[in-house]
């Protein structure tokens, strides 16, 4: 509560100061177009988040607050307008943002898709194309549902959470599945239990598409990238490229690194693979293609609530100046790669 108090304090100060921008320069954020991620976008975030990761969750009357705070500030445009302005080195200082949402659940169709297009904003959808039209979940809602199904935090314990984001972080997806099997042999579950995580189909995203909305890649499986073997890594960039291209019958320019995980061997990958664009979750930039290595910051339910629990615009002003970063830091593991298993620097 009195980190929160804090925070709620600082952010006021900051967004009035300008302080913010000048925080955000200070923690390595550069000046450019503004984009931003989500991933499930929920009716009730507090009944959603009893067996969803909370810090993926947006209900859909905290996302109409958040695009009518930003929209008010910025002029929504394309990720293939903002494309064209990075690889054309666009310097013009008019305030632009693009809209993305990881994964392709299908809550985004049942409740994103509607107040984007009332408002008339364009967006972009990453698409895990091994789930689209599939009864199966991604691996993260399922390892978490079972982690919080399983254990109780007390004391010194890890949450559900940090053992998921811990496990997702360290091992690559052959070994988190054998974690997932052995979980779910302890006590199997009902598949209707995962209804709500699953994902949208063909048909949704070809319907999405000709509302003027555009479809990305975000692998076949959503793979954490710095965590696999260079051919896997490969397979997962261009299998999905070729899937939706060959679904849709529409050109693929664009990709977002699953949890933001990227390295220089994930990165050539994307590129082999013919994207134009790249979307990471922090600043970090890969110096040989820095077109597929676009920042974006990562929007949730309660990312820019004050120490009341209330939208506010002088925390999401701090978030999309990246003002907290000069604190918190980027935990990603840009420097390594994984070659035939095995790290290496």
């Amino acid at each position: 509560m009195i980190r929160s108090w804090i925070k709620t304090g600082a952010a006021r100060v900051m967004s009035r100061t300008g302080l913010d921008k000048l925080a955000g320069s200070l923690s390595g954020a550069k000046k450019g177009p503004l984009v931003i991620g989500y991933h499930r976008v929920v009716e009730d975030f507090a009944s959603s988040a009893k067996t969803s990761i909370p810090s993926m969750l947006v209900s859909r009357r905290m996302l109409e607050q958040h695009l009518d705070w930003i929209g008010r500030r910025f002029r929504f445009i394309s990720l293939d307008e903002l494309g064209a302005r990075l690889e054309a080195r666009d310097g013009r200082d008019d305030p632009v943002a693009a809209i993305t949402f990881d994964d392709g659940y299908r809550d985004f169709y049942d409740h994103a898709l509607p107040v984007l297009k009332r408002k008339g904003i364009p967006a972009a959808v990453f698409v895990v194309t091994d789930l689209v039209g599939a009864r199966r979940v991604q691996v993260h809602d399922k390892l978490y549902f079972l982690l919080a199904r399983r254990f109780r935090p007390n004391g010194g314990a890890p949450t559900p959470y940090r053992a998921t984001r811990t496990l997702l972080e360290t091992l690559p997806q052959a070994e988190i599945e054998k974690v997932i099997q052995t979980l779910e042999s302890e006590a199997p579950i009902s598949e209707d239990t995962f209804r709500p995580f699953y994902s949208l189909t063909w048909e949704m995203l070809d319907e999405i598409r000709r509302a003027g909305m555009t479809i990305g890649s975000h692998t076949r499986t959503h793979v954490l990238m710095a965590n696999e073997s260079k051919q896997r890594v490969m397979e997962e960039a261009a299998g999905s490229r070729q899937e939706i291209e060959a679904r849709l019958g529409t050109g693929v320019q664009h990709f977002a690194y699953p949890s933001g995980s990227f390295n220089t061997a994930a990165v050539a990958a994307v590129a082999a693979a013919g994207y134009r664009f790249g979307y990471t979750t922090c600043t970090h930039h890969d110096a040989g293609f820095p077109l597929l290595t676009a920042p974006r910051t990562l929007l949730w339910e309660n990312s820019c609530c004050d120490s009341q629990g209330r939208f506010s615009g002088s925390i999401l002003s701090c978030q999309i100046h990246r003002a907290f970063d000069l604190v918190s830091g980027c935990r990603q593991r840009h420097a390594t790669s994984r070659e035939n298993g095995n790290v290496r620097l």
